[in-house]
């Protein structure tokens, strides 16, 4: 009995659940520059019916830059640079799209729940000026209570917005090789 479970018990054990200790990125990709977050949210333009406008905050393409070193940093698997010409790879981002969503409401029209969602437009080029891949509308996304026990600051609800935004740009560099 035991002979014939040994080889599954030794088949289950190395083949894991997809864990890999070898890096995803070609070897000569060591340093990712990251360019400061450009902020092209149209503020202005008329979207449909139910969404009317478009937000923009203060500070968002800063704090979407400082989220994505941070995250990169989280990540490892590249080393981060700030300085333009340093890096094997050079990471741009625009940022087109910032809504705020009511998604549940209470009597009387009180908004209880809002949707926070981020678009950009993501791209990265090598040294010799090539681009690798480009994504438009990579949309990060929260959500985030008014009222009651689940409340949350939209401060931190937008910390969150962004390091969903990050963690997804994060993921389409390290993973999609």
């Amino acid at each position: 009995m035991i002979r014939r479970l040994l080889p599954l018990l030794l088949l289950a054990t190395l083949s894991g659940c997809g864990y890999s200790a070898t890096r995803l990125l070609p070897a000569e990709y060591q340093v990712i520059y990251i360019a400061p977050v450009n902020n092209k949210i149209p503020v202005t333009q008329e979207v449909n019916e139910r969404t009317p406008f478009q937000t923009n905050l203060p500070g968002l393409a800063e704090d979407t830059t400082q989220g994505l070193i941070t995250q990169f940093l989280f990540d490892g698997n590249l080393r981060v640079t700030t300085e333009p010409g340093k890096g094997d790879l050079q990471l741009f981002v625009e940022l087109t799209d910032f809504y705020r969503q009511p998604l549940r409401r209470q009597d009387g029209d009180l908004i209880e729940e809002y949707r926070l969602n981020l678009g950009g437009n993501v791209w990265v080029i090598d040294r010799k000026g090539e681009k690798l891949w480009e994504e438009t509308g990579l949309i990060g996304d929260t959500t985030y209570f008014t009222q009651g026990s689940l409340a949350t600051a939209e401060s931190a609800a937008l910390d969150d917005l962004i390091k969903d935004f990050s963690r997804r740009v994060v993921e389409r560099v390290i993973e999609d090789w």
